[in-house]
Protein backbone atom coordinates (compact mmCIF):
# COMPACT_ATOMS: atom_id res chain seq x y z
CA UNK A 1 0.00 0.00 0.00
CA UNK A 2 1.01 4.00 -0.43
CA UNK A 3 1.17 5.31 2.83
CA UNK A 4 -0.05 8.45 3.05
CA UNK A 5 0.59 11.45 5.67
CA UNK A 6 -1.86 14.54 5.78
CA UNK A 7 -1.30 17.88 7.71
CA UNK A 8 -3.87 18.65 9.91
CA UNK A 9 -4.55 21.90 7.50
CA UNK A 10 -5.62 19.64 4.57
CA UNK A 11 -7.04 16.98 6.74
CA UNK A 12 -9.69 19.71 8.59
CA UNK A 13 -10.08 21.63 5.21
CA UNK A 14 -11.29 17.98 3.58
CA UNK A 15 -13.81 17.66 6.88
CA UNK A 16 -15.28 21.41 5.76
CA UNK A 17 -15.71 20.46 2.17
CA UNK A 18 -12.47 21.37 0.58
CA UNK A 19 -10.66 18.94 -1.09
CA UNK A 20 -12.72 16.64 -2.72
CA UNK A 21 -11.07 15.15 -5.75
CA UNK A 22 -8.62 14.04 -3.25
CA UNK A 23 -11.38 12.94 -0.56
CA UNK A 24 -12.68 10.91 -3.40
CA UNK A 25 -9.09 9.30 -4.27
CA UNK A 26 -8.47 8.36 -0.76
CA UNK A 27 -12.03 6.55 -0.66
CA UNK A 28 -9.66 3.57 -2.03
CA UNK A 29 -8.58 1.27 1.28
CA UNK A 30 -6.53 -1.23 -1.10
CA UNK A 31 -4.46 1.27 -2.62
CA UNK A 32 -3.85 4.33 -0.10
CA UNK A 33 -2.94 3.62 3.60
CA UNK A 34 -3.50 6.88 5.88
CA UNK A 35 -2.65 7.76 9.23
CA UNK A 36 -2.98 9.96 11.78
CA UNK A 37 -0.51 10.57 14.65
CA UNK A 38 -0.65 12.50 18.16
CA UNK A 39 0.23 15.87 16.67
CA UNK A 40 -3.49 15.71 14.82
CA UNK A 41 -4.50 15.99 18.28
CA UNK A 42 -2.19 18.09 19.69
CA UNK A 43 -3.16 20.57 16.37
CA UNK A 44 -6.73 20.17 17.62
CA UNK A 45 -6.36 20.54 21.30
CA UNK A 46 -4.92 23.79 20.64
CA UNK A 47 -8.24 24.60 19.33
CA UNK A 48 -10.12 23.64 22.92
CA UNK A 49 -12.11 25.86 24.84
CA UNK A 50 -14.75 25.30 27.24
CA UNK A 51 -17.35 26.41 25.18
CA UNK A 52 -20.36 23.95 24.10
CA UNK A 53 -20.03 24.70 19.68
CA UNK A 54 -16.09 24.60 20.24
CA UNK A 55 -16.75 21.05 21.71
CA UNK A 56 -19.05 20.01 19.20
CA UNK A 57 -16.26 20.74 16.55
CA UNK A 58 -13.57 18.95 18.09
CA UNK A 59 -15.56 16.20 18.44
CA UNK A 60 -16.50 16.42 14.81
CA UNK A 61 -12.77 16.71 13.99
CA UNK A 62 -11.82 13.61 15.96
CA UNK A 63 -14.68 11.16 13.91
CA UNK A 64 -13.34 12.65 10.94
CA UNK A 65 -9.77 11.42 11.87
CA UNK A 66 -11.80 8.04 12.64
CA UNK A 67 -13.49 7.89 9.05
CA UNK A 68 -10.32 8.98 7.24
CA UNK A 69 -7.76 6.75 8.74
CA UNK A 70 -9.52 3.95 10.21
CA UNK A 71 -7.56 5.07 13.47
CA UNK A 72 -4.43 4.10 12.26
CA UNK A 73 -1.74 6.02 14.34
CA UNK A 74 1.26 7.16 14.41
CA UNK A 75 2.57 7.25 18.54
CA UNK A 76 5.68 7.80 20.25
CA UNK A 77 6.27 5.44 23.05
CA UNK A 78 9.95 7.47 23.78
CA UNK A 79 11.93 4.71 22.37
CA UNK A 80 10.22 4.25 19.50
CA UNK A 81 7.59 5.77 16.93
CA UNK A 82 5.20 2.91 16.05
CA UNK A 83 1.84 2.27 13.80
CA UNK A 84 -1.38 1.23 16.31
CA UNK A 85 -4.88 1.57 16.11
CA UNK A 86 -6.10 4.02 18.50
CA UNK A 87 -8.93 5.74 19.09
CA UNK A 88 -8.37 9.49 18.54
CA UNK A 89 -11.03 10.50 21.32
CA UNK A 90 -8.96 8.63 23.70
CA UNK A 91 -5.91 10.59 22.96
CA UNK A 92 -7.14 13.76 22.88
CA UNK A 93 -8.62 12.91 27.00
CA UNK A 94 -5.19 11.71 27.59
CA UNK A 95 -3.13 14.68 26.38
CA UNK A 96 -5.46 17.07 28.04
CA UNK A 97 -4.99 15.25 31.34
CA UNK A 98 -1.27 15.27 30.39
CA UNK A 99 -1.37 19.14 30.02
CA UNK A 100 -2.56 19.84 33.20
CA UNK A 101 0.64 18.70 34.65
CA UNK A 102 2.82 21.27 33.02
CA UNK A 103 0.05 24.27 34.07
CA UNK A 104 1.56 24.53 37.40
CA UNK A 105 5.24 23.15 37.33
CA UNK A 106 6.01 24.81 40.92
CA UNK A 107 7.79 21.55 42.96
CA UNK A 108 4.46 22.51 45.35
CA UNK A 109 1.96 21.27 42.84
CA UNK A 110 4.72 18.63 41.83
CA UNK A 111 4.42 17.35 44.93
CA UNK A 112 0.84 17.49 44.84
CA UNK A 113 -0.37 13.63 46.49
CA UNK A 114 -1.51 11.85 49.24
CA UNK A 115 0.01 8.44 50.31
CA UNK A 116 -2.09 6.45 53.11
CA UNK A 117 1.27 5.89 54.61
CA UNK A 118 2.05 8.87 56.93
CA UNK A 119 5.66 8.30 57.67
CA UNK A 120 6.05 8.27 53.71
CA UNK A 121 4.41 11.68 53.25
CA UNK A 122 6.36 13.24 55.96
CA UNK A 123 9.64 11.88 53.85
CA UNK A 124 7.77 13.41 50.98
CA UNK A 125 7.42 16.00 52.48
CA UNK A 126 10.85 16.97 54.06
CA UNK A 127 12.71 15.98 50.69
CA UNK A 128 10.25 18.48 48.60
CA UNK A 129 11.13 21.43 51.48
CA UNK A 130 14.81 20.35 50.80
CA UNK A 131 14.53 20.54 46.96
CA UNK A 132 12.88 24.27 47.24
CA UNK A 133 15.71 25.62 49.54
CA UNK A 134 18.40 24.35 46.85
CA UNK A 135 20.23 27.67 45.64
CA UNK A 136 21.03 27.62 42.19
CA UNK A 137 24.11 27.38 40.93
CA UNK A 138 26.16 30.53 41.46
CA UNK A 139 26.62 30.95 37.35
CA UNK A 140 22.98 31.56 36.93
CA UNK A 141 23.46 34.53 39.64
CA UNK A 142 26.65 35.72 37.62
CA UNK A 143 24.76 36.40 34.42
CA UNK A 144 22.51 38.92 35.87
CA UNK A 145 25.74 40.99 36.34
CA UNK A 146 25.57 42.43 32.77
CA UNK A 147 22.01 44.36 31.22
CA UNK A 148 22.48 42.08 27.87
CA UNK A 149 23.06 38.86 30.16
CA UNK A 150 20.08 40.15 32.76
CA UNK A 151 17.67 40.93 29.90
CA UNK A 152 18.29 37.75 28.41
CA UNK A 153 16.96 35.69 31.28
CA UNK A 154 14.26 37.91 32.48
CA UNK A 155 12.89 37.13 28.67
CA UNK A 156 13.58 33.66 28.77
CA UNK A 157 13.08 32.88 32.50
CA UNK A 158 10.51 35.85 33.69
CA UNK A 159 10.60 35.98 37.45
CA UNK A 160 14.20 33.94 38.10
CA UNK A 161 16.21 36.91 39.35
CA UNK A 162 13.93 37.49 42.22
CA UNK A 163 14.00 33.98 43.74
CA UNK A 164 17.37 32.27 42.71
CA UNK A 165 16.28 28.64 44.52
CA UNK A 166 15.09 25.27 42.64
CA UNK A 167 11.94 26.64 43.51
CA UNK A 168 12.22 29.34 41.80
CA UNK A 169 13.53 27.65 38.96
CA UNK A 170 11.22 25.39 38.53
CA UNK A 171 7.95 28.12 38.46
CA UNK A 172 9.99 30.66 36.17
CA UNK A 173 10.37 27.62 34.22
CA UNK A 174 6.62 27.02 33.91
CA UNK A 175 6.35 30.23 33.18
CA UNK A 176 8.71 30.16 29.90
CA UNK A 177 6.83 27.17 28.46
CA UNK A 178 3.48 29.06 29.40
CA UNK A 179 5.18 31.76 27.53
CA UNK A 180 6.31 30.27 24.58
CA UNK A 181 3.28 27.52 24.21
CA UNK A 182 0.14 29.74 25.01
CA UNK A 183 1.55 33.77 24.85
CA UNK A 184 3.88 35.73 22.37
CA UNK A 185 6.89 34.64 23.99
CA UNK A 186 8.94 32.94 20.26
CA UNK A 187 9.09 36.46 19.28
CA UNK A 188 11.67 37.13 22.11
CA UNK A 189 13.52 33.22 21.74
CA UNK A 190 13.53 34.51 17.95
CA UNK A 191 15.12 37.70 18.40
CA UNK A 192 18.05 36.19 20.86
CA UNK A 193 18.92 33.57 18.57
CA UNK A 194 19.06 35.85 15.09
CA UNK A 195 21.57 38.07 17.29
CA UNK A 196 23.59 35.65 15.54
CA UNK A 197 23.83 37.39 12.50
CA UNK A 198 21.07 35.96 10.69
CA UNK A 199 17.34 36.18 9.92
CA UNK A 200 14.65 36.44 7.16
CA UNK A 201 16.46 38.77 5.09
CA UNK A 202 19.43 36.71 4.51
CA UNK A 203 17.79 33.80 2.71
CA UNK A 204 16.83 33.20 -0.87
CA UNK A 205 16.05 30.13 -3.34
CA UNK A 206 19.88 29.88 -4.42
CA UNK A 207 21.43 29.41 -0.56
CA UNK A 208 21.20 26.12 0.99
CA UNK A 209 19.69 27.81 4.64
CA UNK A 210 21.77 25.11 6.74
CA UNK A 211 24.84 26.24 5.23
CA UNK A 212 23.94 29.97 5.56
CA UNK A 213 22.93 29.47 9.63
CA UNK A 214 26.05 27.23 10.07
CA UNK A 215 28.16 30.19 8.18
CA UNK A 216 26.89 32.81 10.62
CA UNK A 217 27.83 31.05 13.67
CA UNK A 218 31.09 30.26 12.66
CA UNK A 219 31.67 34.24 11.89
CA UNK A 220 31.34 34.46 15.64
CA UNK A 221 33.28 32.18 16.89
CA UNK A 222 30.75 29.04 17.43
CA UNK A 223 32.93 26.40 15.10
CA UNK A 224 31.22 23.27 17.12
CA UNK A 225 27.49 24.47 16.61
CA UNK A 226 24.96 21.73 17.91
CA UNK A 227 21.07 22.27 17.75
CA UNK A 228 19.96 20.67 20.35
CA UNK A 229 16.55 22.61 21.00
CA UNK A 230 15.36 19.74 22.04
CA UNK A 231 17.41 17.24 24.05
CA UNK A 232 18.03 14.53 21.59
CA UNK A 233 16.67 10.84 22.42
CA UNK A 234 14.93 11.72 25.49
CA UNK A 235 11.65 11.53 24.76
CA UNK A 236 11.49 9.88 21.46
CA UNK A 237 13.64 8.37 18.99
CA UNK A 238 17.01 9.82 17.93
CA UNK A 239 15.70 10.46 14.22
CA UNK A 240 12.87 11.84 15.44
CA UNK A 241 14.30 14.38 17.67
CA UNK A 242 17.21 15.16 14.75
CA UNK A 243 14.35 16.12 12.36
CA UNK A 244 12.37 18.29 14.94
CA UNK A 245 15.79 19.89 16.22
CA UNK A 246 16.69 20.95 12.37
CA UNK A 247 13.01 22.51 11.83
CA UNK A 248 13.37 24.55 14.57
CA UNK A 249 16.58 25.59 13.97
CA UNK A 250 15.37 26.98 10.52
CA UNK A 251 12.12 28.43 12.02
CA UNK A 252 14.12 30.84 14.68
CA UNK A 253 16.71 31.76 12.58
CA UNK A 254 13.86 33.14 9.90
CA UNK A 255 13.51 30.78 7.47
CA UNK A 256 10.05 31.00 6.55
CA UNK A 257 8.75 31.55 9.92
CA UNK A 258 5.47 30.61 11.45
CA UNK A 259 3.01 33.62 12.02
CA UNK A 260 3.13 34.00 16.11
CA UNK A 261 0.11 35.92 16.62
CA UNK A 262 -2.54 35.51 20.26
CA UNK A 263 -5.93 37.32 20.15
CA UNK A 264 -9.45 36.81 20.68
CA UNK A 265 -9.39 35.37 17.05
CA UNK A 266 -6.55 33.11 16.46
CA UNK A 267 -3.68 31.58 18.23
CA UNK A 268 -0.57 31.08 16.62
CA UNK A 269 2.26 30.05 19.01
CA UNK A 270 6.08 28.10 19.48
CA UNK A 271 3.57 25.14 20.14
CA UNK A 272 1.90 25.02 16.70
CA UNK A 273 5.78 25.20 15.33
CA UNK A 274 6.54 22.37 17.15
CA UNK A 275 3.84 20.52 16.98
CA UNK A 276 4.68 21.39 12.81
CA UNK A 277 8.06 19.89 13.28
CA UNK A 278 6.74 16.75 14.62
CA UNK A 279 4.33 16.14 11.38
CA UNK A 280 7.47 16.68 9.52
CA UNK A 281 9.09 13.58 11.71
CA UNK A 282 5.79 11.50 11.57
CA UNK A 283 5.65 12.28 8.07
CA UNK A 284 8.72 10.02 7.31
CA UNK A 285 7.37 6.89 8.02
CA UNK A 286 5.35 7.61 4.72
CA UNK A 287 5.79 7.81 0.96
CA UNK A 288 3.79 10.91 0.40
CA UNK A 289 3.26 14.12 2.83
CA UNK A 290 0.82 16.57 1.97
CA UNK A 291 0.40 20.05 3.76
CA UNK A 292 -1.51 23.45 1.91
CA UNK A 293 1.02 25.22 4.69
CA UNK A 294 4.19 27.04 2.64
CA UNK A 295 6.03 27.55 5.48
CA UNK A 296 6.16 24.30 6.76
CA UNK A 297 6.49 22.60 3.24
CA UNK A 298 9.67 24.60 2.65
CA UNK A 299 11.03 23.63 5.98
CA UNK A 300 10.66 20.41 5.63
CA UNK A 301 11.63 19.92 2.60
CA UNK A 302 15.20 21.64 3.25
CA UNK A 303 14.86 19.27 6.62
CA UNK A 304 14.69 16.47 3.75
CA UNK A 305 17.14 17.27 1.94
CA UNK A 306 19.81 17.46 4.98
CA UNK A 307 19.35 14.15 6.10
CA UNK A 308 18.42 12.75 2.85
CA UNK A 309 14.62 11.67 3.36
CA UNK A 310 12.78 10.76 0.52
CA UNK A 311 9.32 11.38 1.90
CA UNK A 312 7.26 13.21 -1.09
CA UNK A 313 6.44 16.30 0.28
CA UNK A 314 3.71 18.21 -1.86
CA UNK A 315 0.80 20.55 -1.83
CA UNK A 316 -2.78 18.90 -2.31
CA UNK A 317 -3.09 20.25 -6.40
CA UNK A 318 0.28 18.90 -6.64
CA UNK A 319 -0.58 15.19 -5.14
CA UNK A 320 -3.52 15.27 -7.62
CA UNK A 321 -1.41 15.61 -10.68
CA UNK A 322 1.08 12.86 -9.56
CA UNK A 323 -1.94 10.80 -8.68
CA UNK A 324 -3.23 11.02 -12.06
CA UNK A 325 0.24 10.77 -13.81
CA UNK A 326 2.18 7.88 -11.60
CA UNK A 327 -0.66 6.52 -9.22
CA UNK A 328 -4.14 6.09 -10.89
CA UNK A 329 -3.44 2.29 -11.88
CA UNK A 330 -5.83 -0.11 -10.62
CA UNK A 331 -6.16 -3.58 -12.52
CA UNK A 332 -3.25 -5.62 -12.81
CA UNK A 333 -2.53 -5.25 -16.32
CA UNK A 334 -2.85 -1.53 -15.66
CA UNK A 335 0.20 -2.15 -13.34
CA UNK A 336 1.70 -4.33 -15.55
CA UNK A 337 0.81 -1.35 -18.27
CA UNK A 338 2.23 1.01 -16.25
CA UNK A 339 5.90 -1.46 -15.71
CA UNK A 340 6.19 -0.88 -19.36
CA UNK A 341 5.62 2.74 -19.59
CA UNK A 342 8.91 2.67 -17.26
CA UNK A 343 10.85 0.63 -19.22
CA UNK A 344 10.51 3.10 -21.76
CA UNK A 345 11.99 5.73 -19.93
CA UNK A 346 15.53 4.61 -20.82
CA UNK A 347 17.21 8.13 -19.77
CA UNK A 348 16.21 7.23 -15.74
CA UNK A 349 17.94 3.38 -15.74
CA UNK A 350 21.57 3.50 -14.86
CA UNK A 351 24.38 0.78 -15.17
CA UNK A 352 23.64 -1.34 -11.57
CA UNK A 353 26.40 -4.66 -13.39
CA UNK A 354 27.81 -5.57 -16.19
CA UNK A 355 29.91 -8.20 -17.43
CA UNK A 356 30.48 -10.80 -20.24
CA UNK A 357 27.33 -12.46 -19.62
CA UNK A 358 24.86 -10.14 -17.80
CA UNK A 359 23.77 -6.39 -17.64
CA UNK A 360 21.90 -5.03 -15.06
CA UNK A 361 20.29 -1.80 -14.90
CA UNK A 362 18.03 0.16 -11.96
CA UNK A 363 15.77 2.42 -12.04
CA UNK A 364 14.04 4.85 -8.84
CA UNK A 365 10.49 5.13 -10.46
CA UNK A 366 8.19 7.66 -9.98
CA UNK A 367 5.40 5.03 -10.14
CA UNK A 368 3.96 2.68 -7.18
CA UNK A 369 3.76 -0.79 -9.22
CA UNK A 370 0.94 -3.10 -7.81
CA UNK A 371 0.77 0.01 -5.39
CA UNK A 372 3.80 -0.77 -3.59
CA UNK A 373 7.42 -1.48 -5.78
CA UNK A 374 8.83 1.85 -6.95
CA UNK A 375 12.52 0.40 -8.37
CA UNK A 376 13.10 -1.65 -11.54
CA UNK A 377 16.01 -3.78 -11.65
CA UNK A 378 16.13 -4.59 -15.16
CA UNK A 379 18.47 -7.57 -16.05
CA UNK A 380 19.55 -8.76 -19.80
CA UNK A 381 21.08 -12.37 -20.71
CA UNK A 382 23.68 -11.26 -23.38
CA UNK A 383 24.68 -14.85 -24.12
CA UNK A 384 20.83 -16.10 -24.25
CA UNK A 385 18.34 -13.26 -25.84
CA UNK A 386 15.58 -15.29 -24.40
CA UNK A 387 16.14 -15.07 -20.85
CA UNK A 388 16.51 -12.28 -18.96
CA UNK A 389 13.78 -10.55 -16.29
CA UNK A 390 12.95 -7.79 -13.80
CA UNK A 391 13.49 -7.25 -10.50
CA UNK A 392 10.80 -4.69 -8.20
CA UNK A 393 12.01 -3.69 -5.02
CA UNK A 394 10.50 -0.77 -2.76
CA UNK A 395 12.97 2.16 -1.81
CA UNK A 396 12.24 3.02 1.56
CA UNK A 397 12.07 6.52 1.96
CA UNK A 398 13.96 6.70 5.24
CA UNK A 399 15.83 4.49 7.06
CA UNK A 400 13.37 4.20 10.04
CA UNK A 401 10.36 3.49 7.28
CA UNK A 402 8.37 0.79 8.54
CA UNK A 403 6.57 -1.95 5.91
CA UNK A 404 3.28 -3.71 8.01
CA UNK A 405 1.56 -6.63 7.43
CA UNK A 406 -1.78 -5.07 5.66
CA UNK A 407 0.90 -2.95 3.42
CA UNK A 408 2.17 -6.99 2.19
CA UNK A 409 -1.44 -8.52 2.71
CA UNK A 410 -3.07 -5.75 0.31
CA UNK A 411 -0.28 -6.29 -2.16
CA UNK A 412 -0.55 -10.54 -2.28
CA UNK A 413 -4.25 -10.01 -2.14
CA UNK A 414 -3.32 -8.46 -5.83
CA UNK A 415 -2.33 -11.83 -7.56
CA UNK A 416 -4.53 -13.85 -5.83
CA UNK A 417 -7.09 -12.55 -7.24
CA UNK A 418 -5.97 -12.66 -10.88
CA UNK A 419 -3.99 -15.55 -10.54
CA UNK A 420 -5.66 -18.33 -7.74
CA UNK A 421 -3.73 -19.97 -5.15
CA UNK A 422 -0.19 -20.01 -5.93
CA UNK A 423 2.30 -23.35 -7.06
CA UNK A 424 2.47 -24.24 -3.69
CA UNK A 425 -1.39 -23.86 -3.01
CA UNK A 426 -0.77 -20.91 -0.15
CA UNK A 427 -3.55 -18.05 -1.10
CA UNK A 428 -4.36 -14.98 1.20
CA UNK A 429 -1.37 -13.49 3.59
CA UNK A 430 -1.38 -14.95 6.95
CA UNK A 431 0.46 -13.12 10.17
CA UNK A 432 1.98 -16.35 11.11
CA UNK A 433 4.15 -16.66 7.97
CA UNK A 434 6.64 -13.79 8.97
CA UNK A 435 9.78 -15.17 10.77
CA UNK A 436 12.51 -12.82 11.72
CA UNK A 437 11.50 -10.40 8.80
CA UNK A 438 11.90 -13.64 6.14
CA UNK A 439 9.32 -14.81 4.12
CA UNK A 440 8.92 -17.51 1.79
CA UNK A 441 6.75 -15.16 -0.10
CA UNK A 442 4.25 -16.70 -2.99
CA UNK A 443 5.15 -18.11 -6.70
CA UNK A 444 2.84 -18.40 -9.67
CA UNK A 445 4.38 -20.23 -12.63
CA UNK A 446 2.11 -18.93 -15.35
CA UNK A 447 1.77 -19.80 -19.38
CA UNK A 448 4.63 -18.05 -20.34
CA UNK A 449 6.03 -16.36 -17.02
CA UNK A 450 7.18 -16.89 -13.57
CA UNK A 451 6.30 -14.16 -11.11
CA UNK A 452 7.63 -14.55 -7.23
CA UNK A 453 7.04 -11.93 -4.58
CA UNK A 454 9.47 -13.07 -1.81
CA UNK A 455 10.80 -10.85 1.59
CA UNK A 456 14.50 -11.74 2.71
CA UNK A 457 16.41 -9.44 5.36
CA UNK A 458 13.44 -7.25 5.54
CA UNK A 459 13.21 -6.78 1.88
CA UNK A 460 10.46 -7.51 -0.08
CA UNK A 461 11.33 -8.16 -4.05
CA UNK A 462 9.21 -9.72 -6.87
CA UNK A 463 10.77 -11.38 -9.59
CA UNK A 464 9.24 -11.91 -12.74
CA UNK A 465 11.10 -14.02 -15.56
CA UNK A 466 9.99 -15.31 -18.72
CA UNK A 467 10.09 -18.89 -19.43
CA UNK A 468 12.38 -20.48 -21.79
CA UNK A 469 10.47 -21.42 -25.27
CA UNK A 470 10.10 -25.12 -26.36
Amino acid sequence: MIKVYIDWNVMSGMKNGNFSELKEIFKDKNKFSLMYSTSHIGDILASNRDDQAQQEIIQQDLDFITNLTDNLCLANSGKEVYFDYLDPRELFENQMESNKLTDDLSIDNLFDFKNNDESLNEILESNKELLKNTSLDPAFKAIYDTPEGAEFMNKLFPGLENDLSMDGFFKSFGLMLKNLNEKEGLKDLRAIVQNVGVNSSHFNPDKNPFDLIEGAYKKNGFVDFRNNYIEKGKNAPLWFDEITNEYILLDLHGFNSDKIKVNDKEKNTFRNTTEDASHSAFATLSDFYITNDVKNLKKTKAVYEKLEILTKVLKPDEFLEYFKTYLDFNSILDHFDSISIAFKKRDLFRMEFNDEKLTSLTQFSNYYFFNFFNKIILSFNIIDKNRGGFILCKELPSKHFQIDFVDVEKLVKIFVENYGVDNNGKGYLRKEEFVEGNWAGRCWLLESNYIKITQANYFFQLYFYPLEKG
